[in-house]
């Protein structure tokens, strides 16, 4: 509110409470007040002093009908009108000129003449006008000019009607009032008047004001309040307030709506009674405004102690009245209203405290527990007929079709009892079993515990459990007429098992259903579960809807301003209620009994539209027009503010949104709900382009029941995101990579084609001189390479033996003249020795030099490793032997490797060559392993002087192209041949390495594993 000085208030067409005040003009929707001030509306002040039904003739209908397009104004100081319509207002600058001011006797804004604002008046003590003029248009245009001597009705400027009337001498311009299109007139004396066309009639009052004792059938005491904004007639006496309701035939009908409010004392100046909620919102000048509403639930409670008024299970006694089993009797006089308590001495004197079960049983005698004790108590006598000790807490104690009681036990299972037995003893069910409620079923008995439901047969005794029960704490059953089983649970809230199915309804929004106590069927097609934060009502097609195709079920939330002391209802007992005969429902809380008649109680379901108030975007307000909005570019936040006129909990209001792209077809998951407490949606970056913002409002009961406001918002896009921009963006891009790609093609065009010739001329010289020159220097170099290997191998292997023979055979025929044959024979067979040795190595330097020279293509072939070896050694053998040495062949049998014969056998040759040749008293070992993962390994080893480390690293290295290296001799005691294994491991490609030390030397061959044959 923004000030208390409420100089009027009315109902709009949408449903909303206005309230003029002099600082601004303000709007109640059950939850909030909006002010709408100068700022907002464009007046030059906030002082708003009446509202009025608008005399624009719209054909709109009537308030109470709450057509479309029916608006009311509200007037501000300097003359200016604020037009409220669709649930929003703004200054109308015509209205005052193009109405007021053509209204007979307002010609130059004439002032004693004063347009009605409603009884009472502030004018009433200080304005005497000369003319007084009613408004009756509602959207018809029509009006009342009323004077000392007569009455008119005109529609515009046209008089359709005069009448004529002199009521006093002292004209009473506040005792006219109107309901409806009747236009009434109350006199000194009491008496109500009609006027019409016709004349004046006295008018009949019935209804509650002739029931009343202190009404005497006149006007004179009592008070009018007539709101004429929103067509609505109340008399006040003696702090009662009436409705009054126009009967065309019978008068005006009277309701009583208020009883023990004082109104003088508030000082109440306007009054307006909601329809749907039956909510009373009176307007005082100087204490505010006041809401008052209606409460259909009673809280009954007995004078003593807090404690003692916690209540559990309770049972009808009498026409109207309930007992607990502490033996308290609460009743209400039907007549009267008074509660009174009364106490049943024998149950009295059998209290421990225990209020969680009892029940009457066929005879109408009474079964109470207490703790662990069974009593059959006859109230008419006030005495104890049984009593049974089962020395165990007893749950719960419930009678079967037969007669029998149930009995539940917190630790011993499930006993009966039967009552005809002359010595009745409980017999043990089933043990294990912690009963929370018991139920029949047919045939058959429901017991609910912590663990789920089991069925039992009366007869047998045999117990089942509902599987999709098991785990579930239950709380309550209720089996209905169509014997589907309905339960509460703890934490699952209600459930329900039809024909082997289990249907879990939906909590509430705070989860308040996740600790419900039992269900109470009405008989009127609604559920009543009582919870520890308030109570809800469900109605059941809602129920068995869901059951069959799942929607967003309403639930109707009921608190404690509708008549409670305290939301949190009792359960744990058996009955959790009851109900009385004339159909009034009594359920335990905390703080008393709550009693209600399902059929009185105002369901105050959310079924108002939905208004969208303002538009702040960018920090900035914008306003409103229609259901299209057109956004400024680049809204970095936009925030729609909501609103809904209710004025029963808040808490059922359930408001959801989704925010669409222009034609997408809303779905299921595009629902958010409105979480914030203004009904506020924000929305951060929201892109160009045409968007749909629905939101979606549950009006109350029923399938399906939503009201869904649709808004266009269009966010304009900026210069460049615009699709001229676009199109020019690209056209300029595309253009400008054109005439660039155009300009540089012809230039590098011109100069490739220069290039081009200048190249291709140049290019075939120089391919034609680096062919020859490349064929020169490759014939050159294997020239140059053969003549090194062949110089060298002349000068070293076959220059030198040679030499030796010459001189050792110019020795033997002195030898022989000497007689020293045995040395002649020595050097014959060295010489021998010699020969085949050279003449080994030139057959496999010519082998050698006919692959280089004649390009003799390579053949590989298994070759048999331990048959070359033998063959090889057997060249020698004697000069082997000569020299002490040991050979080893340890090659195994049929051991083969993928090679080519010929070059094998030259690599084998040179390395047993060299072998024996650096070899003296030592051995010469050859052995060959095969690997599935390195294949074919061949070693060569001999005792005596090692290689040397240059060598070593020749043989080691592989040989790049780019050098000459190869051409150089290993050195004055090497020759031709290890320079020929190189070369020929290469050719066959077998990887050669070398190793020397401490006096070993040790040739590896490793043939290559991917080879085949």
């Amino acid at each position: 509110m923004p000030q208390n000085s409420v100089r009027n208030l009315a109902a709009d067409a949408e449903g909303f409470i206005w309230i003029a005040t002099e600082n601004g003009l303000a709007r109640f929707d059950g939850q909030r007040f909006n002010v709408f001030d100068k700022s907002f509306v464009g007046t030059t002040s906030n002082r708003f002093y009446m509202l009025s039904p608008s005399m624009n003739p719209r054909g709109a209908g009537r308030p109470g009908q709450q057509k479309p397009g029916y608006e009311i104004y509200a007037a501000a100081d300097h003359n200016q009108f604020v037009k409220i319509e669709h649930g929003v207002a703004k200054l109308d600058s015509l209205y005052y000129k193009n109405k007021i001011l053509t209204l007979p006797h307002f010609d130059n804004g004439n002032p004693q003449t004063l347009i009605s604002v409603g009884i009472p008046t502030y004018l009433r003590d200080f304005a005497r006008p000369n003319y007084y003029i009613i408004p009756d248009s509602y959207g018809e245009g029509k009006y009342y000019v009323i004077d000392s001597a007569s009455v008119q009705l005109y529609r515009g400027e046209r008089k359709l009607s005069q009448t004529a009337f002199a009521p006093d001498t002292l004209l009473l311009w506040w005792n006219y009032f109107m309901l409806g299109d009747q236009l009434y007139y109350a006199d000194e004396s009491g008496k109500v008047l009609g006027i019409n066309a016709q004349g004046v009639r006295p008018v009949h009052i019935e209804g509650d004001m002739l029931r009343d004792n202190q009404y005497n059938g006149q006007f004179k005491g009592m008070k009018v309040f007539w709101n004429i904004t929103s067509n609505q007639l109340f008399f006040y006496h003696h702090k009662k307030l009436y409705v009054a309701l126009e009967e065309r035939k019978r008068g005006l009908t009277t309701q009583l709506v208020l009883d023990g409010y004082d109104l003088d004392e508030q000082v109440i100046q306007s009054v307006y009674r909601d329809p749907a909620t039956e909510t009373i919102f009176l307007g005082s000048p100087s204490r505010g405004l006041f809401v008052l509403t209606k409460q259909t639930f009673e809280a009954l409670t007995s004078p003593e102690p807090d404690i003692a008024n916690v209540y559990y299970a309770t049972v009808p006694k009498g026409e109207r009245g309930v007992l607990t089993p502490t033996g308290v009797v609460l009743s209400k006089d039907p007549i009267t209203g008074m509660v009174t308590t009364g106490k049943v001495p024998v149950l009295e004197a059998l209290n421990t405290g225990d209020k969680r079960s009892l029940f009457y049983d066929k005879k109408g005698l009474l079964w109470v527990k207490m703790a662990g004790e069974l009593y059959q108590v006859d109230l008419e006598t006030n005495r104890i007929l049984y009593k049974l000790d089962l020395h165990t807490e007893i749950k719960h104690i419930y009678p079967d079709q037969d007669g029998k009681i149930w009995i539940a036990t917190g630790t011993k299972g499930v006993y009966t009892l039967d009552p005809s037995e002359k010595d009745p003893q409980p017999k043990l069910v089933r043990d294990s079993i912690k009963g929370t409620y018991l139920q029949t079923f047919g045939d058959k008995m429901l017991v609910a515990t912590t663990t789920g439901l089991y069925v039992f047969d009366r007869h047998s005794g045999k117990a089942n459990l509902v599987k999709s029960t098991d785990g579930v704490y239950i709380k309550s059953l209720y089996v209905d007429k169509a014997n589907r089983i309905w339960m509460t649970a703890n934490s699952d809230g209600l459930l329900m098992y039809e024909k082997d199915k289990l249907t879990r309804f939906p909590l509430d929004r705070n989860r308040y259903l996740g600790s419900p106590h039992c269900i109470v069927d009405d008989g009127h097609g609604f559920f009543w579960v009582p919870t520890d934060k308030g109570l809800f009502q469900m109605a059941i097609k809602d129920l068995l809807d869901y059951s069959r195709a799942p929607f967003d079920l309403f639930y109707l939330y009921h608190s404690k301003e509708e008549g409670f002391l305290t939301n949190e209802f009792n359960g744990g007992c058996q009955p959790c209620a009851s109900t009385l005969k004339d159909g009034t429902i009594s359920l335990p809380s905390l703080n008393g009994l709550i009693w209600f008649r399902p059929e009185k109680v105002i369901k105050k379901v959310p079924s108002a539209g939905i208004v969208l108030d303002r538009i702040l975007v960018n920090r900035q307000w914008l306003g409103r027009s229609g259901d299209t909005l057109v956004l400024p570019a680049n809204p970095v936040q936009a925030r729609f503010f909501f609103s809904t006129p209710y004025y029963g909990d808040a808490y059922n209001l359930n408001l959801s949104y989704a925010l669409l792209d222009e034609w997408e077809p809303v779905g299921t998951s595009d629902w958010i709900p409105i979480q914030s407490n203004d009904f506020s949606i924000v929305f951060s970056n929201l892109g160009h382009g045409t968007h749909t913002l629905l939101v979606r409002k549950v009006n109350g009961f029923g399938k399906d029941n939503y009201m869904i406001r649709k808004i266009c918002v269009i966010v304009p896009p900026l210069w460049y995101q615009t699709w001229w921009a676009k199109i020019l963006l690209v056209m300029a891009v595309a253009g400008g990579f054109y005439l660039y790609n155009s300009f540089r093609l012809r230039n590098i065009s011109r100069e490739k084609e220069r290039l081009e010739d200048i190249v291709a001329k140049r290019t075939e010289s120089l391919n034609l001189a680096l062919r020859d020159v490349e064929e020169s220097k490759n014939e050159m170099s294997k020239q140059l390479h053969m003549l090194s290997r062949l110089l060298t191998s002349m000068t070293h292997d076959i220059q030198s033996p040679l030499n030796y023979i010459m001189l050792t055979s110019g020795s033997i025929p002195a030898m022989i003249e000497k007689g020293e044959l045995g040395v002649v024979s020595e050097i014959g067979q060295v010489i021998s020795n010699s020969s085949r040795r050279m003449s080994d190595l030139l057959r496999g330097l010519l082998d050698y030099i006919k692959v280089h020279v004649y390009g003799n293509s390579i053949q590989f072939e298994n070759v048999a490793i331990r048959q070359l070896v033998e063959n090889k050694y057997e060249l020698f053998r004697t000069a082997s032997e000569q020299k002490g040495n040991v050979f080893e062949n340890e090659v195994p049998a049929g051991l083969t490797a993928p090679s080519d014969a010929q070059m094998l056998a030259i690599m084998v040759h040179n390395l047993l060559d060299n072998a024996v040749k650096f070899t003296h008293n030592g051995t010469i070992k050859v052995t060959a392993t095969e690997d599935t993962g390195s294949g074919v390994v061949m070693r060569i080893s001999n005792s005596g002087a090692g290689i040397p480390l240059h060598v070593i690293d020749i043989i080691n290295t592989p040989d790049r192209e780019d050098t000459d290296e190869e051409m150089r001799p290993f050195g004055r005691k090497t020759g031709l041949g290890l320079l020929i294994v190189k070369e020929v491991a290469v050719l066959i490609d077998v990887r050669l390495h070398v190793s020397s030390e401490a006096e070993q030397t040790c040739f590896t061959l490793q043939f290559n594993t991917v080879r085949t044959v």
